[in-house]
């Protein structure tokens, strides 16, 4: 049997091995260079071959290199049946937020300090801040925010980064620096002067360990300015940046902060049950009554061990879903549905097990989606599910059927039933149309 004849087999081989353990989620693991010139358009990928053949293929070793030929001239499948495209991420980097402008053009930011955006086939570099980036959010596609910090090994005290990316168009920003008192987690807002971030530490080792909630108010803004629920502000740390007044209020390491409109915005954090011990904290802002706003805690009632990574994402006033807030004795996470009826003043919260989606141990640590029954959830190990009202599904996201998708997801982004992004370690998939609807 000749080379190329061994070579077959030997792909045959591999492609028979038992797909039980991949539920047909699947990652790419090519990890193109990325440009060094800002808004540079990438290299053309290289069409790679496909090895594979039938059990069937019995023919000569001549016809089996004239199939080996056609074979490599095939173009890698990149998509799945349901629509999911694995999208080359630039120097293997570890995406962590996303966020999509006005004009529908999706940004992302990575722990190696890249402010990348798709340009419909690619994602081009806008901006390198040198530190990790966690956090991104636009008033448009030329106001940006992104913020993050260095790593600290020690859990110092380290000043955080954001920079501020205006311009005339999406492809000539021009980054500003401003001070952060600590690394950026999170940003969200309502408008080019209504901004808001949470600046923890990388770990939370003490009660008495530093951690706030900015708000900006423009760049001619003054403590308190147009905010009468924030006359307790401490003075600006940077053009425009306060510090709010829930920072004293509740000694916490804040961590995500999502909302949907200035008199509904939610802050998940660890809490300080004592001087050591942290436990998951959720607190939400709204009218207080009085033409201001107002921070109370907001969370499910629980018996069970609050956890220290909550994450979430309201829908409207009145619906909003929490992950990870609690485990069972044994560690197993559960997520909450917390729904309204006195326009998001009270809610009632109804308690799920994470292993209802399918989800082994504390493996669910990150949702999206566009509403209570169009609901995508996924975590550590990559593997994602939908809700769609009924029952939870298994997102069909590998093209080979064989590798699992098995990276960290940290964010996942969607506008509708076929525009879903998700990212995370090494990992950009974008979920279109049905190629066999």
């Amino acid at each position: 049997m000749n080379a190329t004849r061994m070579f077959r087999w030997a792909a045959l081989a591999a492609a028979v091995v038992p797909a039980a353990v991949a539920c047909s989620e699947g990652s790419d693991e090519s990890t193109p260079e990325l440009s060094s010139q800002p808004d540079a358009a990438p290299s053309t990928p290289i069409p790679m071959s496909d090895a594979a053949v039938s059990l069937d293929d019995a023919g000569s070793d001549a016809s089996i290199d004239a199939d080996a030929d056609v074979d490599a001239a095939k173009p890698m499948r990149t998509c799945t049946d349901e629509g999911w495209c694995h999208v080359d991420v630039p120097d293997g980097q570890t995406l962590r937020n996303l966020w999509k402008d006005a004009s529908g053009v999706v940004w992302t930011v990575s722990e190696k300090g890249n402010v990348l955006r798709w340009d419909g086939t690619a994602w081009v570099q806008s901006f390198a801040a040198g530190v990790p980036l966690y956090a991104i959010w636009g008033s448009s596609p030329t106001d940006i925010w992104v913020g993050g910090g260095p790593t600290s090994p020690t859990n110092a005290v380290v000043p955080g980064v954001l920079y501020h990316g205006t311009g005339t168009s999406p492809a000539t920003l021009e980054w500003t620096q401003v001070a952060a008192p600590l690394t950026i987690r999170s940003l969200w807002g309502t408008s080019a002067t209504d901004v808001w971030a949470t600046a923890s530490m990388p770990q939370r080792v003490s009660a008495s360990d530093p951690s706030y909630i900015l708000h900006y108010v423009g760049p001619d803004g003054l403590p308190g300015d147009g905010d009468a629920g924030d006359a307790g502000d401490a003075a600006a740390i940077g053009t425009g940046w306060l510090v709010d007044s829930a920072s004293t209020a509740f000694k916490a390491h804040f961590e995500k902060i999502w909302g949907t409109g200035t008199g509904d915005i939610w802050v998940s954090a660890r809490g300080a049950v004592n001087s050591y011990t942290q436990a998951g904290q959720v607190i939400h802002r709204r009218p207080d009554g009085a033409g201001g706003y107002a921070w109370s805690t907001a969370q499910p009632t629980t018996t069970d061990k609050p956890r220290n990574d909550t994450f979430g994402l309201s829908f409207s006033r009145e619906s909003v879903f929490i992950v990870n807030f609690t485990t069972n004795s044994s560690g197993y996470a559960y997520y909450h549905q917390g729904v309204s009826t006195d326009d998001g003043a009270t809610f009632a919260w109804t308690q799920h097990a994470a292993a209802e989606t399918g989800f082994a141990d504390r493996s669910l640590s990150v949702v999206g989606g566009t509403g209570p029954n169009d609901l995508w959830a996924a975590g550590p190990l990559g593997r994602l599910r939908h809700w769609d009202g009924t029952a939870w599904h298994v997102a069909r996201a590998a093209v080979d059927d064989v590798t699992p998708v098995q990276q960290t997801v940290y964010d996942i982004l969607a506008s509708g039933p076929d525009d879903v992004w998700v990212v995370g370690a090494n990992l950009a998939l974008h979920k279109t149309a049905p190629s066999n609807p």
